[in-house]
Protein backbone atom coordinates (compact mmCIF):
# COMPACT_ATOMS: atom_id res chain seq x y z
CA UNK A 1 0.00 0.00 0.00
CA UNK A 2 0.85 3.42 -0.54
CA UNK A 3 2.30 5.15 2.33
CA UNK A 4 -0.31 7.76 3.91
CA UNK A 5 2.59 10.42 4.32
CA UNK A 6 3.65 10.23 0.89
CA UNK A 7 -0.62 10.88 -0.48
CA UNK A 8 -0.23 13.53 1.86
CA UNK A 9 2.44 14.97 0.56
CA UNK A 10 1.71 14.68 -2.93
CA UNK A 11 -1.63 16.33 -2.23
CA UNK A 12 -0.38 19.15 -0.80
CA UNK A 13 2.51 19.55 -3.51
CA UNK A 14 -0.68 19.43 -6.07
CA UNK A 15 -3.02 21.97 -4.33
CA UNK A 16 0.36 24.53 -3.88
CA UNK A 17 0.72 23.90 -8.05
CA UNK A 18 -2.62 24.92 -7.96
CA UNK A 19 -2.15 27.51 -6.16
CA UNK A 20 0.56 29.47 -7.60
CA UNK A 21 -1.15 28.74 -11.07
CA UNK A 22 -4.21 30.56 -9.58
CA UNK A 23 -2.60 33.40 -8.81
CA UNK A 24 -0.22 33.58 -11.79
CA UNK A 25 -3.83 33.70 -13.80
CA UNK A 26 -4.43 36.85 -11.35
CA UNK A 27 -1.82 38.82 -11.77
CA UNK A 28 -1.69 38.10 -15.66
CA UNK A 29 -5.36 39.16 -15.88
CA UNK A 30 -4.84 42.29 -13.52
CA UNK A 31 -1.80 43.57 -15.63
CA UNK A 32 -3.67 42.69 -18.62
CA UNK A 33 -6.67 44.96 -17.69
CA UNK A 34 -3.94 48.15 -16.35
CA UNK A 35 -2.16 47.56 -19.70
CA UNK A 36 -6.03 48.12 -21.46
CA UNK A 37 -6.84 50.96 -19.15
CA UNK A 38 -3.47 52.75 -19.73
CA UNK A 39 -3.56 52.47 -23.43
CA UNK A 40 -7.20 53.67 -23.20
CA UNK A 41 -5.72 56.87 -21.42
CA UNK A 42 -3.09 57.49 -23.63
CA UNK A 43 -5.29 57.45 -26.64
CA UNK A 44 -7.91 59.31 -25.18
CA UNK A 45 -5.35 61.92 -24.76
CA UNK A 46 -4.07 62.37 -28.23
CA UNK A 47 -6.84 61.19 -30.35
CA UNK A 48 -7.33 64.69 -31.38
CA UNK A 49 -4.03 65.00 -32.27
CA UNK A 50 -4.48 61.98 -34.62
CA UNK A 51 -7.17 62.92 -36.49
CA UNK A 52 -5.79 66.10 -36.92
CA UNK A 53 -2.62 64.40 -38.16
CA UNK A 54 -4.33 62.29 -40.14
CA UNK A 55 -6.25 65.32 -41.92
CA UNK A 56 -3.64 67.45 -42.34
CA UNK A 57 -0.15 65.71 -41.89
CA UNK A 58 0.33 68.25 -39.15
CA UNK A 59 2.52 66.52 -36.56
CA UNK A 60 2.83 67.40 -32.90
CA UNK A 61 5.09 65.33 -30.59
CA UNK A 62 2.38 64.03 -28.22
CA UNK A 63 1.86 61.58 -30.85
CA UNK A 64 5.56 60.30 -30.32
CA UNK A 65 5.53 56.56 -28.34
CA UNK A 66 8.19 55.91 -25.67
CA UNK A 67 6.53 52.30 -24.44
CA UNK A 68 5.55 49.62 -26.22
CA UNK A 69 2.05 49.65 -25.12
CA UNK A 70 1.99 53.28 -26.93
CA UNK A 71 3.27 51.82 -30.40
CA UNK A 72 0.58 49.17 -29.87
CA UNK A 73 -1.80 52.11 -29.49
CA UNK A 74 -0.50 53.41 -32.58
CA UNK A 75 -0.46 50.24 -34.58
CA UNK A 76 -4.20 49.41 -33.66
CA UNK A 77 -5.33 52.77 -34.20
CA UNK A 78 -3.61 53.10 -38.11
CA UNK A 79 -4.65 49.38 -38.97
CA UNK A 80 -8.26 50.09 -37.96
CA UNK A 81 -8.19 53.19 -40.14
CA UNK A 82 -6.93 51.74 -43.01
CA UNK A 83 -8.74 48.72 -42.54
CA UNK A 84 -11.93 52.24 -43.11
CA UNK A 85 -10.16 54.26 -45.68
CA UNK A 86 -8.04 53.70 -48.93
CA UNK A 87 -5.23 56.29 -48.56
CA UNK A 88 -3.37 57.82 -52.02
CA UNK A 89 0.66 56.67 -51.88
CA UNK A 90 1.47 60.14 -52.48
CA UNK A 91 -0.31 61.67 -49.47
CA UNK A 92 -0.50 58.95 -47.11
CA UNK A 93 0.47 60.37 -43.32
CA UNK A 94 0.51 56.96 -42.10
CA UNK A 95 3.13 56.04 -43.79
CA UNK A 96 5.38 59.18 -43.26
CA UNK A 97 4.48 58.28 -39.71
CA UNK A 98 5.34 54.87 -39.83
CA UNK A 99 8.62 55.56 -41.28
CA UNK A 100 9.87 58.33 -39.18
CA UNK A 101 8.66 56.30 -35.60
CA UNK A 102 8.19 52.47 -36.63
CA UNK A 103 11.24 51.84 -38.82
CA UNK A 104 13.87 51.91 -36.24
CA UNK A 105 11.95 49.60 -34.01
CA UNK A 106 10.79 47.31 -36.73
CA UNK A 107 14.60 47.23 -37.29
CA UNK A 108 15.03 45.74 -33.94
CA UNK A 109 12.29 43.37 -34.06
CA UNK A 110 13.24 40.85 -36.89
CA UNK A 111 16.23 40.41 -35.05
CA UNK A 112 14.54 39.40 -31.35
CA UNK A 113 14.51 35.41 -31.52
CA UNK A 114 10.76 35.09 -30.16
CA UNK A 115 8.50 34.09 -33.83
CA UNK A 116 5.67 35.89 -33.08
CA UNK A 117 7.06 38.94 -32.76
CA UNK A 118 8.78 39.13 -36.18
CA UNK A 119 5.95 37.68 -37.70
CA UNK A 120 3.82 40.75 -36.47
CA UNK A 121 6.63 42.82 -37.61
CA UNK A 122 6.57 42.02 -40.76
CA UNK A 123 2.76 42.21 -40.83
CA UNK A 124 2.89 45.89 -39.90
CA UNK A 125 5.74 46.43 -42.46
CA UNK A 126 3.44 45.09 -45.33
CA UNK A 127 0.28 47.11 -43.85
CA UNK A 128 2.07 50.29 -43.80
CA UNK A 129 4.21 49.61 -46.87
CA UNK A 130 7.85 50.63 -45.26
CA UNK A 131 9.52 50.00 -48.62
CA UNK A 132 12.98 51.48 -46.95
CA UNK A 133 12.62 48.38 -45.35
CA UNK A 134 13.18 46.11 -48.33
CA UNK A 135 17.25 45.63 -47.16
CA UNK A 136 16.24 44.40 -43.88
CA UNK A 137 13.83 42.32 -45.08
CA UNK A 138 16.47 40.45 -47.84
CA UNK A 139 18.67 39.93 -45.53
CA UNK A 140 16.20 38.60 -42.75
CA UNK A 141 15.28 35.83 -45.88
CA UNK A 142 18.90 34.71 -45.43
CA UNK A 143 18.63 34.07 -41.55
CA UNK A 144 18.82 31.10 -39.94
CA UNK A 145 15.72 32.22 -37.75
CA UNK A 146 13.46 33.12 -40.96
CA UNK A 147 10.53 30.59 -40.86
CA UNK A 148 8.80 29.04 -43.67
CA UNK A 149 6.09 31.26 -43.05
CA UNK A 150 8.30 34.10 -42.78
CA UNK A 151 9.64 33.62 -45.87
CA UNK A 152 6.02 33.54 -47.39
CA UNK A 153 5.14 36.53 -45.76
CA UNK A 154 8.60 38.45 -46.76
CA UNK A 155 7.74 37.42 -50.60
CA UNK A 156 3.98 38.87 -50.41
CA UNK A 157 5.78 41.93 -48.96
CA UNK A 158 8.55 42.25 -51.93
CA UNK A 159 5.70 42.01 -54.34
CA UNK A 160 3.59 45.07 -52.87
CA UNK A 161 6.82 46.97 -53.19
CA UNK A 162 7.58 45.98 -57.00
CA UNK A 163 11.05 44.80 -55.45
CA UNK A 164 13.24 45.12 -58.74
CA UNK A 165 14.99 41.30 -58.89
CA UNK A 166 11.91 40.04 -57.61
CA UNK A 167 11.71 37.59 -60.26
CA UNK A 168 14.98 36.58 -60.39
CA UNK A 169 14.28 35.69 -56.45
CA UNK A 170 11.50 33.48 -57.59
CA UNK A 171 13.24 31.80 -60.13
CA UNK A 172 15.69 30.84 -57.36
CA UNK A 173 13.29 29.64 -54.77
CA UNK A 174 12.23 26.19 -54.45
CA UNK A 175 8.60 25.96 -56.00
CA UNK A 176 5.96 27.26 -54.07
CA UNK A 177 2.54 25.80 -52.55
CA UNK A 178 -0.29 26.78 -55.00
CA UNK A 179 -2.10 28.74 -52.29
CA UNK A 180 0.99 31.17 -51.61
CA UNK A 181 2.14 31.66 -55.09
CA UNK A 182 -1.55 33.02 -55.80
CA UNK A 183 -1.23 35.52 -53.19
CA UNK A 184 1.97 36.54 -54.45
CA UNK A 185 1.20 36.89 -58.59
CA UNK A 186 -2.06 38.53 -57.70
CA UNK A 187 -0.23 41.36 -56.05
CA UNK A 188 2.24 40.58 -59.08
CA UNK A 189 -0.05 40.96 -61.72
CA UNK A 190 -2.26 43.91 -63.18
CA UNK A 191 -4.59 45.14 -65.99
CA UNK A 192 -1.29 48.01 -66.15
CA UNK A 193 1.69 45.43 -66.42
CA UNK A 194 -0.23 42.04 -67.96
CA UNK A 195 1.46 42.37 -71.29
CA UNK A 196 5.01 42.91 -69.72
CA UNK A 197 4.20 39.15 -68.00
CA UNK A 198 3.10 38.02 -71.26
CA UNK A 199 6.15 38.78 -73.16
CA UNK A 200 8.42 37.81 -70.78
CA UNK A 201 6.48 34.12 -70.52
CA UNK A 202 8.52 32.46 -71.89
CA UNK A 203 11.47 32.83 -70.02
CA UNK A 204 9.59 32.08 -66.27
CA UNK A 205 9.93 28.33 -64.87
CA UNK A 206 6.73 26.44 -65.27
CA UNK A 207 5.08 26.85 -61.99
CA UNK A 208 5.45 31.15 -62.77
CA UNK A 209 3.79 30.06 -65.49
CA UNK A 210 1.05 28.43 -63.94
CA UNK A 211 0.74 31.22 -61.49
CA UNK A 212 0.41 33.86 -64.11
CA UNK A 213 -2.64 32.42 -66.18
CA UNK A 214 -4.17 31.38 -62.71
CA UNK A 215 -3.98 35.48 -61.66
CA UNK A 216 -5.16 36.56 -65.11
CA UNK A 217 -8.63 33.82 -64.45
CA UNK A 218 -8.73 35.02 -61.18
CA UNK A 219 -9.08 38.51 -61.87
CA UNK A 220 -10.78 38.46 -65.40
CA UNK A 221 -7.52 40.22 -66.66
CA UNK A 222 -7.90 40.81 -70.53
CA UNK A 223 -5.69 41.54 -73.31
CA UNK A 224 -5.12 40.95 -77.11
CA UNK A 225 -1.72 39.63 -75.90
CA UNK A 226 -2.74 37.05 -73.51
CA UNK A 227 -5.68 35.92 -75.99
CA UNK A 228 -3.14 35.07 -78.46
CA UNK A 229 -0.59 33.37 -75.29
CA UNK A 230 -3.64 31.37 -74.32
CA UNK A 231 -4.28 29.93 -77.76
CA UNK A 232 -0.90 29.14 -78.73
CA UNK A 233 -0.46 27.29 -75.55
CA UNK A 234 -3.22 24.67 -77.01
CA UNK A 235 -2.08 24.53 -80.11
CA UNK A 236 1.71 24.32 -79.37
CA UNK A 237 2.03 19.58 -78.91
CA UNK A 238 5.21 20.42 -76.84
CA UNK A 239 2.86 22.47 -73.66
CA UNK A 240 2.64 21.20 -70.46
CA UNK A 241 -0.63 19.08 -69.42
CA UNK A 242 -0.47 21.34 -66.58
CA UNK A 243 -0.49 24.80 -68.54
CA UNK A 244 -2.76 23.42 -71.12
CA UNK A 245 -5.60 22.75 -68.64
CA UNK A 246 -4.87 26.31 -66.96
CA UNK A 247 -5.06 27.74 -70.51
CA UNK A 248 -8.39 26.01 -70.92
CA UNK A 249 -9.92 27.32 -67.55
CA UNK A 250 -8.52 30.79 -68.45
CA UNK A 251 -10.07 30.95 -71.60
CA UNK A 252 -13.30 29.27 -70.46
CA UNK A 253 -13.35 32.04 -67.37
CA UNK A 254 -12.69 34.85 -69.69
CA UNK A 255 -15.47 33.07 -72.20
CA UNK A 256 -13.71 34.08 -75.63
CA UNK A 257 -11.93 32.49 -78.28
CA UNK A 258 -11.13 33.79 -81.55
CA UNK A 259 -11.86 30.73 -83.09
CA UNK A 260 -14.05 27.26 -82.21
CA UNK A 261 -11.76 25.97 -84.66
CA UNK A 262 -8.60 25.77 -82.20
CA UNK A 263 -10.77 23.61 -79.97
CA UNK A 264 -12.66 21.50 -82.34
CA UNK A 265 -9.23 20.61 -83.71
CA UNK A 266 -7.87 19.84 -80.61
CA UNK A 267 -10.21 17.33 -79.91
CA UNK A 268 -9.96 16.32 -83.20
CA UNK A 269 -6.29 15.70 -83.14
CA UNK A 270 -6.46 13.93 -80.05
CA UNK A 271 -9.24 11.88 -80.26
CA UNK A 272 -7.54 9.98 -83.74
CA UNK A 273 -4.12 10.39 -81.80
CA UNK A 274 -5.88 7.93 -79.03
CA UNK A 275 -3.81 10.71 -76.78
CA UNK A 276 -7.00 11.03 -74.32
CA UNK A 277 -7.41 7.35 -73.94
CA UNK A 278 -5.50 7.08 -70.54
CA UNK A 279 -6.81 8.40 -67.27
CA UNK A 280 -4.46 11.06 -67.08
CA UNK A 281 -6.26 13.26 -69.88
CA UNK A 282 -9.57 12.99 -67.83
CA UNK A 283 -8.92 16.65 -66.22
CA UNK A 284 -7.97 17.94 -70.07
CA UNK A 285 -11.19 16.52 -71.67
CA UNK A 286 -13.20 18.01 -68.39
CA UNK A 287 -11.75 21.85 -68.82
CA UNK A 288 -12.34 21.24 -72.21
CA UNK A 289 -16.21 20.29 -71.65
CA UNK A 290 -16.38 23.27 -69.31
CA UNK A 291 -14.84 25.69 -71.74
CA UNK A 292 -17.52 24.51 -74.37
CA UNK A 293 -20.37 25.25 -71.82
CA UNK A 294 -19.47 28.31 -71.34
CA UNK A 295 -19.03 29.96 -74.56
CA UNK A 296 -21.70 28.03 -76.14
CA UNK A 297 -20.88 27.73 -79.54
CA UNK A 298 -23.34 25.32 -81.70
CA UNK A 299 -20.27 23.41 -83.00
CA UNK A 300 -19.91 22.47 -80.15
CA UNK A 301 -22.17 20.62 -79.41
CA UNK A 302 -21.33 17.11 -81.24
CA UNK A 303 -18.27 17.10 -79.14
CA UNK A 304 -19.94 17.94 -76.09
CA UNK A 305 -22.49 14.99 -76.76
CA UNK A 306 -19.26 12.40 -77.55
CA UNK A 307 -17.38 13.54 -74.37
CA UNK A 308 -21.21 12.61 -72.35
CA UNK A 309 -20.27 9.11 -73.10
CA UNK A 310 -16.69 9.91 -71.81
CA UNK A 311 -14.90 6.52 -69.47
CA UNK A 312 -14.56 9.08 -66.64
CA UNK A 313 -16.98 10.01 -64.84
CA UNK A 314 -16.23 14.21 -64.30
CA UNK A 315 -15.85 14.29 -68.20
CA UNK A 316 -19.42 12.74 -68.69
CA UNK A 317 -20.40 15.28 -65.50
CA UNK A 318 -19.15 18.35 -67.11
CA UNK A 319 -20.28 17.71 -70.67
CA UNK A 320 -23.75 17.02 -69.35
CA UNK A 321 -23.51 20.01 -67.28
CA UNK A 322 -22.31 22.12 -70.65
CA UNK A 323 -25.23 20.79 -72.88
CA UNK A 324 -27.77 22.19 -70.56
CA UNK A 325 -26.11 25.82 -70.61
CA UNK A 326 -26.92 25.75 -73.81
CA UNK A 327 -30.31 27.39 -75.68
CA UNK A 328 -32.53 24.55 -76.33
CA UNK A 329 -29.87 21.97 -73.72
CA UNK A 330 -32.28 20.27 -71.52
CA UNK A 331 -34.22 19.42 -74.72
CA UNK A 332 -30.74 17.90 -76.18
CA UNK A 333 -30.15 15.87 -73.01
CA UNK A 334 -33.76 14.42 -73.52
CA UNK A 335 -32.99 13.12 -76.65
CA UNK A 336 -29.53 11.87 -75.09
CA UNK A 337 -31.37 10.36 -72.39
CA UNK A 338 -34.26 8.58 -74.88
CA UNK A 339 -31.80 7.14 -77.78
CA UNK A 340 -27.77 7.39 -76.91
CA UNK A 341 -25.95 3.93 -77.44
CA UNK A 342 -24.06 4.31 -73.93
CA UNK A 343 -25.90 3.73 -70.74
CA UNK A 344 -23.60 6.22 -68.88
CA UNK A 345 -24.53 8.72 -71.14
CA UNK A 346 -28.39 8.34 -70.78
CA UNK A 347 -27.72 7.86 -66.60
CA UNK A 348 -25.95 11.75 -66.79
CA UNK A 349 -28.35 13.07 -69.70
CA UNK A 350 -31.61 12.11 -67.51
CA UNK A 351 -30.06 13.20 -63.68
CA UNK A 352 -28.93 16.99 -65.26
CA UNK A 353 -32.47 17.24 -67.56
CA UNK A 354 -33.73 16.80 -64.14
CA UNK A 355 -31.92 19.27 -62.47
CA UNK A 356 -33.43 22.93 -61.12
CA UNK A 357 -33.05 26.01 -63.03
CA UNK A 358 -30.35 26.59 -60.42
CA UNK A 359 -27.76 24.47 -62.50
CA UNK A 360 -28.48 26.19 -66.16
Amino acid sequence: MIDLALIVILTVVFLLLLIVLYVYLVWRKYLNIRITKRKGEWLSNREEELKKYLLSGEHSRKLIPTQRYQYEVLEDYFSEYLSNFKLESEKDPIAVFAETVFVPVYKKRLQKGNWSTRMNTLYFIDLFRLKSMQGDLLSHLTSKKCSPEETHLIYNVLATFEFDQFQDLLKGSKELPPFHLSQIMSRLVDQDNLEGYVDRFEGFPLFLKKGILDVAREKNLRSEQLQQLLEGLLQDESTDQELRIRALKTIGSLGYLTSPEIITRMLETNVEDKKWNTSQSAAEKMMIARLMGNIKKDCFLPYLERLISDSGYIVRVEAAKSIRKYKHGKEKLQQIAASHADLYAREIAMEWMERGTEYE
